[in-house]
């Protein structure tokens, strides 16, 4: 219901971060829809760890632009979930990308409860050879030996350099955002230009090598 009165007030006044975002969209040749409802987006996003919860869901001001360079479409937009106590807003890079086929992951960052139950429990991990990664993240998968050659060391690298930066993926979907985070309209550029430096390094073996 509160995402119904909030599309309300969207209808009658202009809501300054996504006049921004058009303006980004403009400046650097993205397609740009306002807003789209949750469910009408792909059934595939739907069951990302992001999206979870019952509550009223928005996307809004999304970016959309095709990166012939990964063969990839590429969207970037304000998730809102509309939760009990409050809005929450997290700044998503959406990549859907044919040369992609990852098992479902998550690369996120350890509570504290996680930390301590590696102490006592041990449990086959991806890239377990990459132990500065799992001081502080852990990779949640089914499927760890599939994942190691679907991403690469260097991929985890980048992800340490970039602070609480969080990834999820499963078929030819990749997400990359921040939990919780809206990025400012003037860094939105930079980050997205760190996704495609992350897409690329992906594609690359240990070696440096194209794959």
């Amino acid at each position: 219901m509160e995402g119904f009165f909030d599309d309300l007030i969207d209808n009658f006044r202009k809501n300054g971060r996504i006049e921004e975002m058009r303006q980004i969209a403009c400046a650097n040749k993205f397609i740009f829809k306002d807003r789209e409802k949750f469910s009408s987006q792909d059934y595939l996003l739907k069951s990302f760890s992001i999206f979870n919860g019952k509550k009223d869901k928005r996307l809004k001001g999304i970016m959309i632009k095709e990166e012939l360079a990964f063969n990839a479409d590429l969207r970037v937009y304000d998730y809102w979930y509309f939760g009990d106590f409050k809005k929450r807003k997290t700044t998503i890079f959406e990549i859907k990308c044919a040369e992609f086929d990852f098992s479902k992951f998550e690369l996120r960052t350890k509570g504290i409860l996680n930390k301590m139950s590696e102490l006592v429990l041990s449990k086959e991990k991806a890239f377990p050879n990459a132990t500065e990664f799992h001081i502080n993240y852990e990779i949640v998968t089914d499927e760890p030996l599939d994942l190691e050659t679907e991403l690469n060391s260097q991929s985890l690298d980048f992800i340490m350099g970039k602070k609480n930066m969080l990834v999820e993926g499963e078929g030819d979907y990749l997400l990359v955002y921040f939990l919780h985070k809206q990025i400012p309209a003037r860094d939105i550029m930079e980050e997205y230009e760190d996704v495609l430096d992350f897409i690329d390094t992906i594609f690359k073996s240990d070696e440096g090598e194209f794959v």
